[in-house]
């Protein structure tokens, strides 16, 4: 008991209730009595007994006696520790999957290529709430999703993601965990795991190397094989199997040996996929045991000593003497205490809540709640806070704080915070300055030219707009200027010499009349022109609300089901994505076509 204290010693404040609630509840015990209306005051202390007093007294003194030990169980006694484990972050996971057509081989129902998709999803499952990315590769790798904690947009993806939409085929594996540790470098996540979803690989040396490297930048590489070791021919899509170059069925199998020894090489786990889940479990059990030999709080699980709070159990004894309230008139009473103390202020953190986590642990879960508003003002690191602030809309914030951060995903970040805001030059200077530091870095790419290309058609916008204005002034002061031609002749006619008085006004006349012919002639024209203007907006207003005639009817619903029946494509799009991409590196030959 040497190490006896409380953990809340701001609790015993409560007892100075105690004064004021004796002298509330005496003096309306009081009041409540009817002999004392009737009994003279000094003849009470004669005539009643003092058996109500008594009670009076007891009842207060067993109400006080609650109310003390309320406060102390509030106070947390605590004279022993006991370890919990720390707060915990999970780290990263970017998942590469193998497309390469031997994916479509059969020697698992039905196909590799199905059963890598249901491990993944499983894989996705199990890290609900948690930082996860996802590579495609095959003679090349290119990055499908960045790290989030959405597991919806990868499954999303996940139907649209074949062979077919692959520019090259082939078994780059140290091309896909280049790519893997680039969406980590992005996301500033100093260590991860990268997971190969895969059934050989073409680039033995290569991946090897890779594998190394991520182990030095604190990053896991594990491999969870797909297929047999007997293998299965490739089905082609118009029948048959696929042939190598000498007319033979390709039959690829899955190479174990290698796979493993690239596992091994980046400090990771290798499992062979199979029925049930204990593939995943593997892989996930290894991943946890492996974060927790780093010994980081950020990212283990260490133990740490926390006080133990006894004072729940002196709620047990507080229960029996608060069934002793229960009687006539002190239940009324407490009722009527309670109503009248002062209402509690809605506060944003707990004192337990602060005690448990940090501000930026509870941002995090604030933030995963979807209460981005909330996250972005208990953010305290400013990566995070500009992340929850752009979420939450506030892209003022959000640029403000990504301008401090000059690496590369911070430029990133604040050139989409800046086009959010329609400040289109500074952006597109964001993003030149991301190119700048990573000429690879392609949603930068995109973005810059997806808004060069929307500032020249605001641009071009704004200059036939000024031009509009131009003809309009230029045609005002031509009019301007003929006005003044005439009045400029009336004062020559009137100060000729009276000589020539009727030479000059039978040519002013003429030259009169010329000019309003052709004044006439123009508004007549401006007349048509307005004319035929209202009328095309009034058919068009007309057809607007008129109803459609039976023809034109059949005509609009035969287009329609014609717009219909062209195929739905959306893996046309990744499959363009990658090919341009694929068009700006250089890179030999990864092997085979499979």
């Amino acid at each position: 008991m040497a190490d006896f204290h409380f953990l809340y010693p701001h609790a015993f404040w409560f007892l100075l209730l105690l004064p004021p609630l004796w002298f509330w509840i005496l003096r309306r015990r009081k009041q409540q009595s009817g002999w004392h209306e009737l009994v003279d005051p000094a003849l009470a202390p004669f005539v009643l007994t003092g058996r109500e007093r008594w009670q009076s007294l007891a009842s207060l003194l067993l109400f006080s006696l609650i109310t003390a030990l309320s406060v102390l169980a509030l106070a947390g006694p605590a004279w022993e520790k006991k370890e919990v484990p720390v707060f915990r972050q999970q780290q990263a996971l970017v998942i590469a999957l193998d497309l390469s057509a031997s994916m479509y081989a059969q020697d698992l129902s039905p196909n590799r290529l199905e059963q890598a998709r249901f491990k993944v999803m499983d894989i996705l499952q199990k890290r609900k709430g948690e930082q996860t990315a996802l590579v495609v590769f095959a003679g090349d790798a290119f990055p499908v999703s960045p790290l989030t904690d959405d597991i919806k947009t990868i499954e999303a993806q996940m139907k649209n993601l074949t062979p077919d939409i692959m520019p090259v085929q082939g078994g780059a594996l140290g091309l896909a965990i280049e790519r893997s540790l680039e969406l980590l470098q992005q996301a500033s996540a100093k260590t991860g795991n990268i997971l190969l979803i895969t059934d050989g690989m073409t680039d033995d040396a290569q991946a090897l190397k890779a594998a190394s490297l991520a182990v030095t930048q604190g990053v896991n590489v594990s491999v969870l094989g797909i297929g047999s070791v007997t293998g299965a021919p490739i089905p082609l899509a118009n029948g048959g199997f696929l042939q190598d170059a000498h007319g033979k069925t390709v039959m690829p199998k899955l190479d174990v040996t290698s796979l493993k020894a690239l596992a091994q090489a980046g400090n990771g786990v290798y499992a062979t996929a199979g029925i049930g889940d204990a593939d995943v479990n593997r892989l996930t059990s290894a991943w946890e045991s492996k974060a927790g030999e780093q010994n980081l709080i950020s990212g283990g699980q260490r133990q740490v000593d926390t006080w133990v709070n006894a004072g729940v159990w002196l709620v047990l004894g507080i229960l029996p003497l608060v069934a002793l309230l229960f009687r006539r008139g002190w239940l009324l009473s407490l009722s009527l205490v309670v109503l009248c103390l002062p209402q509690a202020q809605p506060v944003q953190a707990s004192i337990w809540t602060d005690l448990w986590a940090t501000p930026d642990q509870q941002a995090q879960a604030a933030l995963q709640a979807g209460q981005a508003k909330q996250a972005s003002e208990l953010f305290k690191d400013p990566n995070w806070k500009a992340a929850a602030s752009y979420k939450a809309g506030d892209f003022e914030q959000a640029a403000k704080l990504y301008s401090a951060d000059q690496s590369v995903e911070g430029l990133y970040n604040y050139g989409n915070a800046l086009a959010r805001l329609n400040k289109l030059p500074e952006a597109i200077k964001a993003y030149e300055q991301v190119l700048a530091q990573n000429p690879k870095h392609e949603d930068a790419r995109y973005n810059r030219d997806l808004l060069k290309k929307k500032l020249e058609e605001q641009q071009q916008q704004q200059q036939g707009s000024q031009d509009q204005k131009q003809n309009q002034g230029q045609q005002n002061q031509q009019n301007q200027q003929q006005s003044g031609q005439n009045q400029a002749a009336e004062q020559q006619n009137q100060q000729q010499p009276s000589s020539q008085a009727e030479q000059q006004a039978t040519q002013a006349q003429q030259e009169q009349a010329k000019q309003q012919q052709e004044q006439q002639a123009q508004a007549e024209q401006q007349k048509q022109q307005e004319a035929e203007k209202n009328e095309a907006e009034q058919q068009q207003a007309q057809a607007e609300i008129a109803p459609m005639d039976p023809t034109a009817a059949e005509q609009q619903q035969a287009t329609e089901q014609w717009l219909r029946r062209i195929p739905d494509d959306p893996a046309g799009l990744w499959r363009r994505k990658f090919q341009y991409q694929y068009q700006q590196r250089a890179h030999p030959n990864q092997g085979d076509a499979w």
